[in-house]
């Protein structure tokens, strides 16, 4: 009997969940750009028309990448304190693990992918924010707000690393009238401690019934 090569072997024993990890791997170390089919079939010493057995195309595998990482998203908050301060606990335990998976950032801000997955989040907000009076239309509304508060965060997060806000502090403060006053606002500035009080305030804003 001929004995099969090792990519024979690994062809054979392709699955569905064995192609989305291979992706997810390419995804998180060469970004979505990098992410092809072809790469994938790579990845795994198979060939392409083996990964289309498992996924239809790059779509489905990219929708596939963003149900697997939903499925490690934090727990939602139990019923142990107000509406507002559940809502603030979610969307910050959202942001810290979406910052742990960039490349899926750059998927979600072309505002066309969403896990199914990610549904769970979405009913559960409405239904705290029903909780504070909101009907399903506002509350969709202030849901969208948070996310693309948490977005837009996320988005920032390259711009945060101490060299980039280096780089950013000097040219401001070479351009400045006062450049103490810029290294001054730089070394008290906590990027974190600014994020959470905007959620909070913007939570606080959105749960109110009244609001226009």
């Amino acid at each position: 009997m001929i004995a099969r090569s090792s990519a024979s072997r690994r062809r054979q024993f392709l699955t569905r969940e064995v192609v989305v990890a291979a992706g997810r791997r390419v995804a998180e170390s060469e970004g979505i750009e990098g992410l092809t089919i072809r790469r994938v079939a790579a990845e795994l010493g198979a060939a392409p028309m083996a990964i289309y057995r498992h996924v239809e195309d790059k779509r489905a595998l990219i929708l596939a990448l963003l149900d697997d990482v939903a499925k490690g998203l934090p727990p939602l908050p139990g019923d142990e304190g107000t509406p507002q301060e559940r809502l603030v606990t979610a969307f910050a335990g959202l942001d810290a693990y979406l910052a742990r998976h960039v490349w899926v950032v750059e998927i979600l801000r072309q505002g066309e992918w969403f896990a199914p997955r990610a549904t769970l989040m979405f009913t559960w907000a409405l239904d705290r924010f029903g909780d504070l009076g909101l009907d399903d239309h506002r509350a969709t509304d202030a849901y969208l707000q948070l996310w693309w508060y948490v977005l837009g965060h996320l988005s920032y997060l390259p711009a945060a690393t101490p060299e980039r806000r280096g780089s950013r502090e000097e040219l401001l403060a070479s351009a400045a009238e006062d450049p103490e006053r810029i290294h001054r606002v730089f070394r008290a500035f906590d990027h974190e401690t600014a994020f959470l009080t905007g959620l909070r305030a913007l939570v606080d804003a959105l749960a109110r019934p009244g609001r226009d």
